[in-house]
C-alpha cells in the first residue's frame, strides 16, 4: 500500500470534487422546480421507463430502497408520483409518474440533456469512451464486509 499520496492525489477525493460540481450545477438548474437532484434524476429515470417495479427503479437508479422510498415520499407528498401495486404479483409495488410530472417532462429533459452535454463536451469521443472505461472498473469494485 502506498504511503506517500498526496491528498490532491486521492481518487476519492478527485471524484468527490468533480461530483460536487456536478451536483451544484444541476442542482442550480432545477432551483426553480423545487427538486433536489435525486428527485430530479429519479423523474428522469421514470420518463425513460414510466411504472417500473420499484425494486428495478433502485437499481437504475443506485439507491438503497431506503433511500428510494423516502425520495418516492416526496415526489408522492408534491404529486408528482404514485405508487401502484403490480397486477401480476401483489407483493410488487410500481412507480407511475402523475399527470404534473408529465407536464414537466420537456423542461426537465430539456435540463438533463443541456447538462449532460455541458459535461461531455469537455471530451473527445475517445476521453467519453475512456472516462466510461475507467468509471466502469471503478464500480465493479466490491464493498468490503466488516
Amino acid at each position: 500500500m502506498k504511503r506517500d499520496m498526496l491528498f490532491k492525489d486521492c481518487v476519492c477525493f478527485l471524484l468527490g470534487k468533480v461530483s460536487r460540481k456536478l451536483n451544484r450545477i444541476t442542482r442550480e438548474s432545477i432551483a426553480p422546480y423545487g427538486l433536489t437532484t435525486s428527485q430530479f434524476f429519479l423523474l428522469i429515470a421514470l420518463y425513460e421507463e414510466n411504472g417500473i417495479l420499484i425494486s428495478k427503479l433502485a437499481e437504475k437508479v443506485a439507491l438503497d430502497k431506503a433511500s428510494l422510498t423516502g425520495i418516492i415520499d416526496r415526489l408522492e407528498r408534491d404529486g408528482l408520483v404514485e405508487r401502484r401495486g403490480d397486477p401480476e404479483d401483489r407483493r410488487a409495488i410500481r412507480v407511475y409518474l402523475t399527470p404534473k410530472a408529465e407536464s414537466l417532462r420537456e423542461e426537465l429533459l430539456q435540463i438533463y440533456y443541456r447538462n449532460n452535454s455541458k459535461f461531455l463536451s469537455v471530451l473527445s469521443p475517445e476521453e467519453k469512451k475512456f472516462f466510461e472505461s475507467i468509471v466502469e472498473k471503478l464500480e465493479s469494485i466490491e464493498v468490503e464486509e466488516k
